[in-house]
């Protein structure tokens, strides 16, 4: 079981299912994704004609061509209460300025009845690692804010508190690829016979029109005004070299004027036993409770309680030394844009935008990288 799994449990204890039992949804899911490596040069840009899903199959090139320029992703969800009969189908029309093929065929997924309690492959009881301890900080600051960091440690927890946290696991472990919930289907695209690599020009304005044989047919119109977002540039700190991880870290990146909200999390391994989590939130709420597409609204409220960085903000600092000696440091960043959707229908649609950050900044395991530059 892998320690960042832990994460993911106690998040999963505290989230709930889809809010109405029989309501089926889209969810049309717009990202723009960048990743960095300090001390790496960024990939240089594909000759024309090369279509990057199909390197993405070669192995070891697909993380590799991540470290390149901001990739546009397009994912769609088509979650309805009940398994879907076995010649059921679902398709989507999308608007000619997204420049994909006329029809996405989606791929329908219908989870199987629960089995026993095999372990997956690699899985390691945590009782192994009795002593594995998270250690939680939040907020910006040049220093570390009185009263943190707030500690787990899995020796320390009771008997119901593992079990909690050993289900949750599991179940999150079952959402990674479908957002998995017992007796219902989940219409998933891309797939492998449309990998829906999305071009740099493409625009998502236009009618999105969803046809099924088993949940309803339903259009959703995206205006012109809404597209994909720019990607995050960092300007602090510079990347040509891991940065230093024993003094305050300030992270400062380009404006982007549609972004409502910003979320930042560092994520440090220190040894084997001790999982070091940063959070740009000023309140430690934020801790349990899932970032993913997040609606306007939601984005607001979080904003409005400190919860997620205005979208105005271009700056925060990471405590001094809270990463100091860790083998990896990991930073993701979020900023959630304007999305549109309906409310009278059956599924309900919904488009929503984000753009995504993720910097692996350095750490004893990286000792070197970029040096001599």
């Amino acid at each position: 079981m892998r320690k960042s799994a832990w994460l993911a449990a106690l998040v999963l204890c505290a989230t709930g299912a889809f809010a109405a039992e029989n309501q089926a949804y889209l969810g049309i899911f717009a990202e723009t994704r960048s990743q960095k490596m300090a001390g790496m040069p960024e990939m240089p840009a594909l000759p024309p004609g090369i279509d990057p899903s199909m390197l993405g199959r070669i192995p070891g090139m697909a993380q590799m061509m991540g470290m390149g320029g901001a990739q546009r992703l397009l994912t769609v969800r088509l979650w309805s209460p009940g398994i879907a009969p076995a010649n059921a189908t679902a398709s989507i029309a999308p608007p000619a300025g997204l420049k994909q093929e006329k029809r996405l065929d989606l791929g329908l997924y219908r989870p199987e009845a629960e089995g026993g309690e095999a372990a997956a492959p690699g899985e390691v009881d945590p009782d192994s690692i009795p002593d594995f301890t998270i250690k939680i900080y939040w907020g910006s600051s040049a220093t570390v804010k009185p009263g943190q960091p707030v500690v787990f440690n899995w020796g320390k927890l009771t008997p119901e508190q593992k079990a909690a946290m050993r289900e949750a696991q599991k179940q999150a472990q079952k959402g990674e690829s479908y957002f998995y919930k017992p007796d219902w289907t989940t219409g998933y695209w891309p797939t492998g016979k449309q990998p829906g690599a999305v071009a740099p020009d493409a625009a998502l304005a236009g009618t999105y029109a969803l046809t099924t044989s088993y949940t309803g047919n339903v259009t959703l119109d995206v205006p012109a005004g809404l597209n994909f977002l720019a990607p995050i540039e960092l300007t602090s700190p510079k990347l040509s070299t891991p940065p230093a991880l024993d003094g305050p870290l300030a992270l400062k990146w380009k404006a982007i004027p549609e972004v409502l909200g910003y979320h930042a999390t560092i994520m440090g391994m220190q040894g084997r036993n001790t999982l070091i989590l940063w959070s740009s939130s000023e309140i430690q709420a934020d801790m349990a409770m899932q970032w993913d597409y997040l609606e306007m609204a939601r984005v607001r409220e979080l904003v409005q309680s400190t919860a997620m960085m205005d979208g105005k903000r271009t700056a925060a600092t990471v405590p001094a030394g809270i990463f100091k000696g860790c083998d990896m440091a990991h930073m993701t960043m979020v900023g959630y844009g304007p999305g549109v959707a309906r409310a009278d229908t059956q599924p309900l649609p919904r488009l929503q935008t984000k753009t995504t950050l993720t910097v692996m900044l350095g750490g004893s395991a990286m000792a070197g990288m970029g040096a001599g530059e």
